[in-house]
């Protein structure tokens, strides 16, 4: 058994619709307490870090994966122009902030094709500003956010496979990002997790070919409820999806949830009986939208879909 056990440790991913995907310790701080600024480039000026105050402690690396596998929580990585890869991100069990420098577009981060993930978190609180991740392989979803807290900041998502996922009990925060190209949702909610999206631009999704009539209704947003996830959204551009602008999928007609907010007139669509049900059931959802824009979605902008 001991020599099993050890096999699967040092795999430290674990890949499955219920397996944990990481399963590496997390680090903490360090023992001296002090944070470190990891400046990823390949040579590192005076200019790179004139924004930054004198006591900063900096470590430059011209590797990104080497950054993150030298980071402990409270440490902050700052990535120049340039196109990376790195496996650590399917690793994040630290509360780090990866931020780039630079216009979003020029901060490339490329998913390796031979491995499972791509970006995949477990840390309480981890952040990913200005930058660009691109899918190319992987199966798992371009983000997973396994547990605790992951929050995408003006990034874009150029998705290969699935989409953003946030599994049950777990959080994510976007806010002025972009999501395309995802096989199935852009976002996809399981039960019981928690998400805000706000001034998000999240469009032609759900580009699998599939007879699945529960696939093919995926776009922009997938809600899976029982028991229902939370969802906030404000000021995002929902469009050009081959689903939904956002599918709620429910077992039955009949559950049960807590209600927090209705839905905006104009969301519904289908015939007056779907209306009715669409009404009834986003009045009894944790589910506040404002000021959305979702348009020229092919099924529709919003509907409940029945498993």
């Amino acid at each position: 058994l001991m020599p099993v056990i050890l096999a699967l440790w040092e795999a430290e991913v674990v890949h499955g619709p219920f397996f944990p995907r990481i399963l590496r310790r997390r680090k903490g701080k360090r023992e001296f307490g002090k944070t470190i600024t990891h400046i990823v480039a390949k040579v590192m000026t005076t200019e790179m870090i004139k924004d930054l105050s004198s006591d900063t402690l900096l470590q430059q690396h011209d590797d990104l994966d080497l950054a993150l596998d030298n980071c402990y929580s409270g440490d902050t990585v700052i990535i120049f122009p340039g196109e990376y890869q790195a496996a650590n991100l399917a690793l994040l069990t630290d509360d780090i902030i990866i931020k780039g420098v630079g216009k979003r577009e020029e901060i490339m981060i490329t998913s390796e094709p031979s491995r499972d993930s791509f970006v995949v978190s477990k840390a309480d609180n981890v952040k990913l500003m200005h930058l660009s991740l691109i899918q190319q392989g992987t199966v798992d979803g371009i983000v997973v956010v396994e547990s605790g807290h992951m929050t995408l900041e003006n990034c874009i998502l150029k998705c290969e496979g699935t989409g953003v996922c946030v599994l049950t009990g777990a959080a994510l925060t976007i806010t002025d990002s972009e999501i395309t190209g995802a096989q199935g949702a852009g976002v996809e909610l399981y039960p019981g997790s928690i998400a805000i999206l706000e001034r998000n631009e999240i469009h032609h999704c759900n580009n699998l070919r599939t007879s699945d009539s529960s696939k093919s209704t995926l776009g922009g947003v997938n809600m899976k409820v029982l028991p229902a996830p939370k969802l906030k959204m404000t000021n995002n551009h929902i469009y050009s999806n081959k689903g939904y602008g956002v599918s709620i999928l429910q077992p039955t007609e009949q559950f049960f949830i807590v209600t927090e907010e209705a839905l905006n007139k104009r969301a519904a669509s289908g015939d007056k009986k779907d209306d009715k049900m669409l009404f009834k059931v986003m009045q009894n959802l944790n589910l506040e939208m404002n000021n959305n824009k979702i348009e020229a979605n092919v099924k529709g902008d919003i509907r409940i879909v029945t498993s």
